[in-house]
């Protein structure tokens, strides 16, 4: 098979693979690539102007349900002068999103939930007036910002639309916002959050959490008096995922209320009322209802925009034809699509709206390529034709079946030549398995000699996606390419051999971290300096290894669970036959030590952290992390937070990056920059730190307290066990065991020593 190419070879060599199959359906990507020249037929924003510009693909940013964004690179193309009226100009950035998601998941889910509120395709993908009313709203909305919050910039600006043909979708050229997220803040006074409204931001502890919070308050009350409760939607605090949607441009970090931005105006998902999406989507749903809005997406209110401009008329003034375009655009769109729950009953006695809405629905099916030019005719002459196209759409797999078969001439054919032609049947298989390959391979689920592998055996790839293909990516990897587990276990071995090892290894990783914090704005660079300019400090090297070994214990208790419940499991299988009951017993196991607070890996870390205080006779530089080491999961801060005394910043920067690492895994609400973030930063590094301060001044009082409680909840086990059976006997020296190391030794050991500091120092 040769050498295994490069991700972007080989993603090349897979699409040129399927086009040379010669297959009569065009093989559409679904996802462009770095390096990509777009050449794009342009309608400026406003004033509108035709004109073509060739963008060149950067980078592929992300995707939500709403679209995918690129960075990319403006070329220039015809008609210069209208583009840079636009505000188009030649080697700038600019973010360009194409109005269809780059997972099919999302897309198919995205597509299901907005058919069941408006029953048509998702429109600002598939229509033109859908795309254009979302382009000129934040023309509009910057206007109000002026007036608002004294700076237009505090809207990200849009510039042009487009229609892509590959995707099937519309699409918009955006400003590209140089920016960030939040920082992860230390705050020990987190209840002056709650005064938000009123307090100043930089007189609390997390002054840009506050600013933030503050700035979408307002632009969340701007946008309703405004008439767009709906697209103020993506900037409700309490939905727990808006908080990415305003970056803070950089430049700005001297003040945290300057220079923040709200850089997306485009919702994603419909809101319905039996479907909310987060805790702050009940409300919302409410007030929807109230004003008689059974689904929610983006309609507005033109007569109170119209109300607000004539308020603020300094602000919009010579920009009436914009607002007259924005509520031409948005007439047309809602009248293109069924929307039973605001059009009603007039479907059934106006002519004319429904001869709008089968236009516009015609001319979504043409645009997001479910029929060609000759069906679309037939739809919008052929009543029988129209009905059962749309009612189609309702049906899983055989709707989808005839929509394909009746809408495109092209589809029948190459369905006609897979039924005659066992040569065109085979090249077809072999498209496919290529085509699900790469999707595939950009998952994660394979890596790039196993895609090739696929695309070369067409059985394999139908054995795997027939079987494997149902578990979650990691699991479908590891069954399918061992020796890729094998590598990353081997890896991560070595890798930790030498981070516990290797003193300049570790230096050059906090050094690469700090580097991709400064990168990502986790970051100020005067943050960077100060953390750069203590790597050397003795201390530095220590702490950093102890967090090394701490990651080396994180398997320990996975191990003894799992040993524990599998033994237990065979002995209850042995003694009864039971399978299912044995189950049940590893199950609860391996439950029980995920759940319970004090874990085999967490005694191992702290009797660890106990062994330097002893051997180094030091206790000042473990006060924080000895009794943390023992706590599951948050012990695996112990020593960031502990650092926090003398090292604040690195302390800080640390924590920040466990958190968002952590956090990141969860879908939706995981994202970078979202409330679930700041909450788990929080939660396991600034709520610890101010246990920690109150525990400093009660330590003795503590510990004393937990002391007792481990001889008391031993007295108490100790008397349920029976001490004349081996099991018994086991469970006694168990109970000995966790009492003397969790709760006895923190008191007996832990506290003299610390005393013995106090009195040195006195």
């Amino acid at each position: 098979m040769g050498a295994v190419p490069d991700s972007t070879s080989l993603i090349a060599s897979l699409t040129q693979r399927i086009r040379n199959l010669g297959l009569l359906l065009p093989y559409r990507k679904d996802r462009y690539e770095a390096g990509t020249v777009l050449e794009l037929d342009l309608t400026t924003a406003w004033p509108e102007t035709k004109c073509k510009g060739r963008f060149r693909i950067e980078k592929f940013v992300g995707g939500g349900f709403a679209g995918q964004v690129y960075r990319c690179g403006y070329e220039g193309g015809d008609n210069l002068e209208a583009a840079e009226a636009a505000g188009l100009y030649i080697d700038q950035k600019y973010a360009v999103k194409i109005l269809v998601p780059p997972s099919r998941f999302a897309a198919g889910f995205r597509n299901f939930v907005y058919g069941i509120a408006f029953q048509a395709p998702f429109s600002a993908q598939v229509l033109q007036s859908a795309c254009r009313s979302g382009l000129l709203w934040p023309k509009v909305l910057r206007l109000a910002a002026q007036a608002e919050f004294g700076r237009s910039d505090a809207i990200a600006d849009t510039y042009a639309s487009f229609y892509d043909a590959n995707f099937g979708a519309f699409g918009e050229v955006r400003e590209w916002v140089e920016g960030r997220g939040w920082r992860l803040e230390a705050d020990l006074q987190p209840a002056l959050r709650k005064e938000w409204r009123t307090i100043d931001a930089r007189e609390t502890g997390s002054p840009e959490y506050v600013a933030k919070r503050q700035f979408m308050h307002r632009l969340v009350t701007m946008m309703h008096q405004m008439g767009a409760p709906e697209l103020a939607r993506q900037y409700v605090w309490s939905t727990c995922k808006s908080q990415p949607n305003v970056l803070k441009r950089y430049g700005d970090d001297a003040d945290p209320r300057s220079g923040l931005c709200a850089v997306d105006f485009r919702a994603g998902l419909a809101l319905v009322p039996f479907l909310p999406m987060s805790p702050g989507d009940i409300p919302l749903i409410i007030r929807g209802l109230l004003r008689g809005s059974l689904a929610q997406f983006d309609r507005c209110d033109f007569a109170k925009l119209r109300l607000f401009v004539e308020e603020h008329a300094e602000a919009f003034a010579g920009h009436e034809a914009l607002i007259d375009a924005l509520e031409t655009y948005d007439r047309v769109y809602r009248c293109s699509m069924p929307d039973i729950t605001h059009q009603g009953f007039r479907l059934c006695t106006d002519r004319t709206l429904r001869g709008q809405v089968r236009r516009g629905l015609v001319e979504a099916y043409r645009n997001a390529n479910w029929v060609d030019d000759e069906a679309a005719q037939h739809l919008l002459q052929s009543n029988v034709f129209f009905a059962s196209f749309y009612v189609a759409g309702a049906i899983p797999i055989v709707g989808r079946l005839f929509r394909a078969l009746s809408g495109q001439r092209i589809v029948r054919a190459h369905v006609r030549q897979m039924l005659t032609s066992i040569s065109y049947f085979r090249r077809s298989g072999k498209g496919t398995a290529a085509r699900v390959a790469l999707l595939w391979f950009r998952a994660g689920r394979v890596g790039e000699r196993h895609a090739l592998l696929l695309a070369e055996h067409v059985g394999l790839f139908w054995l795997e996606r027939l079987t494997v293909r149902i578990l979650p990516i990691f699991l479908h990897r590891w069954l399918t390419e061992p020796l890729w587990v094998y590598q990353r276990i081997r890896a991560g071995i070595h890798y930790l051999y030498r981070f516990l090892q290797d003193a300049s290894f570790r230096e050059e990783w906090l050094r690469e971290q700090v580097k991709i914090g400064l990168d990502d704005g986790m970051l100020l660079a005067d943050d960077a300096e100060t953390i750069l300019s203590q790597i050397d400090d003795p201390y530095i090297a220590k702490y950093l290894k102890s967090v090394g070994v701490h990651l080396a214990m994180i398997p320990v208790t996975q191990i003894v669970s799992f040993l524990i419940g599998l033994v237990l499991a065979l002995h209850l299988y042995v003694r009864t036959g039971e399978w299912a009951h044995a189950l049940g017993v590893f199950g609860g196991v391996m439950a029980f030590f995920q759940v319970f607070p004090i874990s085999p890996g967490s005694i191992a870390r702290g009797v660890y952290v106990v062994f330097l205080m002893v051997r180094e006779r030091n206790v000042r530089d473990y006060v924080i992390a000895a009794p943390l080491s023992f706590v599951k999961y948050i012990g695996y801060l112990a020593f960031p937070i502990q650092m926090a005394t003398t090292y604040p910043v690195l302390s800080q920067f640390m924590a920040s990056r466990w958190a968002t690492g952590a956090v990141h895994v969860i879908p939706v609400f995981g994202e970078s920059g979202a409330l679930l973030e700041h909450g788990v930063f929080n939660a396991f590094y600034n709520r610890p730190r101010i246990l920690g301060l109150w525990v400093r001044k009660r330590i003795r009082l503590v510990l004393d307290v937990w002391a007792l409680l481990g001889i008391c909840f031993g007295a108490f086990l100790w008397m349920r066990i029976d001490l004349d059976t081996a099991g018994g006997t086991q469970n006694a020296v168990n109970i000995v065991l966790w009492v003397t190391c969790v709760h006895l030794l923190p008191r007996l050991l832990f506290y003299p020593l610390l005393r013995k500091k106090r009195a040195r120092n006195l």
